[in-house]
């Protein structure tokens, strides 16, 4: 329950018992989430949280209140108390920028607003800043294990004299025995006196612009009695909650005898990509006709592209389209029709992908496209290819990944029938995708006619994606195998 009244709750007697670990990360956490949990659950501990109006303080501490769990006695768990002291912030306004919260009571008209109750929030309190030094002494002198979250500091100490200055300090500060309490402290960015170098742990959050775009960022300056091995992450206020954008380090899970991933149809004017988060950044899907550039930087990990990758072409393949694919040179044309396979099956593959390979060597595949290594033999290698193809089905995706064709075929690469192709992906409503992951010709003039511009690098760890070609927000990328097949999903950074 929220509601406005005694701070200190029901006093239980409790024995010495093991505090109970954290509620699992359901928003996909980097890990750091998971740090902060396990600090406050040491008793005693106080979480200064500071950063400029509008990084999203208040909605880490009730992310925070919303994850303590209580004491576990046998199978039982003990709920905790959890208060929230607000000098700026009144219950109606909480209830109605976070509408996860169960019930605020509005303590101007007695009215209450109530909303579904999330699982793990039980005894929520919400509390105006008036007697901020008994509801604390209260609280400290309870046996339950308890959260207070002082929001915000320096409005806890506006109308407050020197000597309530301190004697509130002391209040949190210190620890009465068989004291179960923990404190967070929100400062809006004013003066914190010596409160820094007092409390135990340190956050910040900040807010800065990539390309225009809004980027969220939780720093730890210190936790004490925790290592601390990743000292930043990313982190999204999608929907009122505080979501760390996943981490990037992805390995290919895919199952050796992977299921047939379920397919997302396309529409008559627009293809999936196989994802209905990433349809959703690209406005509805990608038009049928047309050409996208997806730009790669030094950061982002050879699995994060070819999952992404294998995502778009078996949803497209799956739905009697064909495919061609020019893979990168960290990987062979082997690996890429073994795992392509797993999620399109070995007859599909053959009768409908082609994967290029220059090494003349390998011996023939019905999938496999051998080419030489020369322009001209090439142009009509790929052109019999593309006729062949056109033949089982007039949907085809390319992929490309163009420093693989430079490094074949030089810089001032320049392929006769580059332009009919480009108007036969148009006429027949095909698709073509490139890869760059440096600036070439190549690229460039691929740009200047591709409709869609998108970009994928790694910041503090996660992977991010946005549009320049439609303009989008920033959005984190996680990939996730329990299905038995790779699947992708985005936060958007709001």
């Amino acid at each position: 329950m929220i509601a406005q009244g005694d701070a200190s709750g029901p006093e239980l007697e409790v024995p010495d018992v093991e505090i109970g670990t954290p509620l699992s990360d359901r928003s996909g956490s980097a890990g750091l989430l998971g740090l902060i949990m396990k600090f406050l659950e040491s008793t005693g501990n106080v979480l200064l949280i500071q950063g400029p109006p509008g990084t999203g303080k208040t909605t880490l501490a009730l992310e925070l209140l919303r994850r303590i769990e209580g004491p576990r006695i046998g199978s039982r768990t003990v709920p905790p108390n959890r208060l929230y002291i607000s000098s700026r912030v009144s219950p109606p306004r909480l209830r109605k920028h976070f509408p996860w919260l169960n019930e605020v009571v509005d303590s101007i008209s007695g009215r209450t607003a109530k909303g579904n109750v999330p699982e793990g929030v039980n005894d929520f309190r919400v509390s105006q800043a008036d007697s901020i030094l008994s509801k604390v002494l209260n609280m400290k002198h309870s046996s339950q294990r308890s959260l207070i979250v002082i929001d915000s500091w320096e409005g806890a100490l506006r109308n407050t004299t020197e000597e309530g200055r301190r004697m509130l300090e002391s209040a949190i500060l210190s620890e009465p025995e068989e004291s179960k309490v923990s404190v967070v402290l929100v400062n809006e960015g004013g003066q914190t006196g010596d409160m820094s170098h007092l409390v135990d742990g340190v956050v910040n959050l900040s807010l800065s612009q990539l390309e225009g775009r809004r980027v969220r960022t939780l720093s730890v300056n210190k936790l004490r009695g925790l290592r601390v091995e990743t000292s930043q992450g990313l982190f999204s206020l999608d929907k009122g909650r505080f979501t760390f954008l996943s981490d990037s380090e992805i390995l290919d899970a895919t199952p050796t005898r992977a299921k047939m991933p379920e397919s997302i149809a396309h529409s008559a004017t627009s293809f999936s990509t196989g994802s209905s988060d990433l349809d959703k950044m690209m406005k509805g899907g990608i038009r049928k006709g047309s050409s996208l550039l997806l730009d790669l930087n030094n950061t982002v990990s050879p699995v994060e592209v070819r999952l992404l990758l294998r995502i778009i072409i078996a949803n497209f393949v799956n739905q009697g389209g064909t495919s061609i694919i020019v893979p990168t040179s960290t990987i062979s044309s082997e690996n890429v029709a073994e795992a392509l396979g797993r999620c399109v099956g070995q007859k599909v593959l053959e009768e409908r992908v082609r994967i290029a390979e220059f090494n003349q060597t390998l011996p023939p595949r019905k999938w496999r496209l051998l080419l030489k290594g020369s322009l001209e033999d090439d142009a009509l290698l790929f052109g019999a290819c593309w006729k062949e193809l056109t033949s089982v089905s007039s949907s085809i995706v390319l992929a490309s990944d163009f420093d693989k064709i430079v490094q074949v075929y030089g810089e001032d690469l320049f392929l006769p029938g580059l332009a009919d192709i480009g108007a036969s992906i148009r006429d027949s409503a095909a698709l073509s995708i490139g890869l760059a992951s440096r600036p070439t010709k190549l690229r460039e003039d691929f740009l200047r006619i591709a409709d869609y511009h998108v970009k994928m690098q790694n910041i503090n760890g996660s992977l991010i994606i946005y549009g320049i070609k439609p303009f989008t927000n920033i959005h984190g990328v996680s990939f996730s195998f329990e299905k038995g097949f790779p699947a992708l999903r985005l936060t958007e950074v709001v």
